[in-house]
């Protein structure tokens, strides 16, 4: 442990909700770029995917950039996924729970209940399966869909291969394949 923190930021720590996920860009060495996602409250609690860029040991003075705001969270504390890697193809991928909503899993315009798929600046990729058929970034970063709560995920350096770990409900949880534009299921 370092006697001064990479960066400080405030959050909402209730429930599962703050630092969710860190991630490190694939071009670290070179850019020092380091994403953040957290429950942040300016504007209303929602989590935020944010850049931050390392000077050494920690983040330059000023550095953070916002890449992406998910909509307002609700009352509900639980199922904010926090999941953030980039996978083999250099695109940043991010797992965000139903917010105990499990009707969104399965609304395609709704970011919530999947796993995003965003080019590093924050952007959905055009080869997204559902880009061209949405018309907001969010709804065309989905990149699988029907998730309860794929609060952690993993990309296999080799394959490329993705296993998103999801919240079952009480005796179960689910490790899945994923797949672009895959179905999962929640909340049936």
């Amino acid at each position: 442990l370092l006697p001064t923190p990479f960066t400080t930021i405030s959050v909402d720590s209730n429930g599962e909700r703050g630092l969710l996920g860190v991630t490190l860009h694939p071009d670290f060495a070179n850019n020092g770029y380091v994403y953040v996602y957290a429950t942040r409250t300016a504007g209303g609690t929602h989590n935020r995917i944010s850049r931050f860029t390392a000077n050494g040991d920690v983040a330059a003075a000023g550095s953070e950039i916002t890449i992406v705001d998910l909509p307002t969270l609700s009352g509900a504390q639980n199922h904010n996924g926090g999941a953030i890697h980039f996978g083999n193809d250099g695109k940043l991928y991010v797992g965000v729970g139903e917010n105990a909503t499990p009707s969104r899993s399965q609304d395609l315009a709704d970011p919530f209940g999947k796993l995003l798929r965003f080019n590093d600046d924050g952007n959905a990729p055009t080869d997204n399966p559902f880009y061209a058929t949405q018309s907001t970034n969010l709804a065309r970063a989905v990149w699988a869909y029907g998730l309860r709560n794929p609060f952690t995920f993993a990309v296999d350096p080799a394959t490329g291969r993705i296993h998103i770990n999801d919240v079952g409900q009480n005796t179960w949880e689910e490790i899945n394949l994923g797949a672009a534009g895959a179905n999962y299921g929640c909340p049936a």
